[in-house]
């Protein structure tokens, strides 16, 4: 479409829509249906981290000043103190990360709170209280903390697929990631824990008992872990791989670094079994650039020896597209 600017404008702003719309409707329903479900009262549901997690203790604090009022219009005070919560944030979106990043991600937040709404329109609110109860009647507590992680981290990880995210802690912790240059799970999780212990503190004051109250810690730390898992198996821009290859073709680190925006090392070295000398070439590059890279090098050199390493972290000069 480079010569049909305004179709590929238009093409790629209503793809990056659907993404977070799809997002935004997964976290939804997962906040609906298994870490807040309708039928749940402040002792029974799980306590959830970010702008949710804030949101939760937010209503339960007014909920100890207006005799359960919050916990009444519990959707709908959900959903406006979501995206208020969220406006702040957008600011550090904007200046530290991107524009585009920062204006999807404020367009994702929206999406959440007017679906999180639209979920009570009659008809769909029982369909989706059916799977709330009979998830909750069949797998308790550790089932809704799994598929409640599964959701959240899901709809986490498509978001930063297209480099937005789901606004709150999410922005925080890819802000730091991106600066340290790691992955963003781990972050994410740190950040949230804060929130599932204030929870728990304050559900005591609704008199939910001690051992309830922080029991349910315990299953928010299985739902914390399965986001954690989740977003860093899918979200993979901060991985970091390393390709090793053997090849007697001393230009190959030439074309290499032609056709990768990359540097590498070249080492050189004896073939223990042929006694030829050898090129051994070392490139750092991103998992999702790895694919590419493999082909393009046997397609150059086919006898090439290719070996790719996982790396924990990279210090130093790295390219990565910049987020826009």
């Amino acid at each position: 479409m480079y010569d049909h600017v305004p179709l590929k404008v238009i093409t790629e702003h209503g793809y990056l829509f659907l993404v977070n719309l799809l997002s935004a409707l997964i976290l939804a329903v997962g906040f609906k249906c298994f870490l807040a479900p309708s039928f749940a009262s402040t002792g029974e549901r799980l306590a959830s981290g970010g702008m949710t997690g804030i949101a939760q203790n937010i209503i339960l604090i007014i909920d100890l000043f207006t005799n359960n009022w919050g916990d009444a219009h519990y959707d709908l005070i959900y959903g406006i103190l979501y995206f208020g919560l969220n406006v702040p944030i957008f600011l550090l979106a904007f200046f530290g990360v991107g524009k585009r990043f920062a204006i999807y991600t404020l367009i994702n937040v929206g999406l959440v709170s007017l679906i999180t709404n639209f979920c009570d329109f009659p008809g769909l609110n029982t369909f989706i209280d059916s799977i709330a109860v009979y998830v909750n009647e069949n797998g308790g507590m550790v089932a809704r903390a799994i598929f409640a992680g599964l959701c959240t981290g899901l709809s986490s990880a498509i978001a930063y697929k297209v480099d937005c995210s789901g606004g709150g802690i999410d922005v925080i912790a890819y802000y730091i990631a991106v600066k340290k240059s790691t992955m963003v799970g781990k972050y994410s999780s740190i950040l949230n824990l804060l929130s599932i212990m204030l929870y728990a503190a304050l559900s005591m004051l609704h008199n939910v008992s001690p051992d309830v109250a922080w029991g349910k810690v315990l299953f928010s730390l299985i739902y914390l872990f399965v986001v954690m898992l989740v977003v860093d198996q899918i979200n993979v821009r901060n991985k970091k791989m390393e390709l090793e290859v053997v090849t007697d073709n001393p230009d190959l680190s030439d074309f290499i670094i032609a056709n990768l925006p990359h540097g590498a090392t070249v080492v050189k070295g004896v073939g223990a079994f042929s006694g030829k000398d050898k090129f051994i070439i070392k490139v750092v590059l991103s998992s999702y650039e790895v694919k590419n890279a493999v082909k393009m090098i046997q397609e150059a050199e086919p006898n090439s020896f290719i070996k790719v390493n996982e790396l924990k972290q990279v210090f130093g000069r790295f390219y990565l597209p910049p987020i826009r």
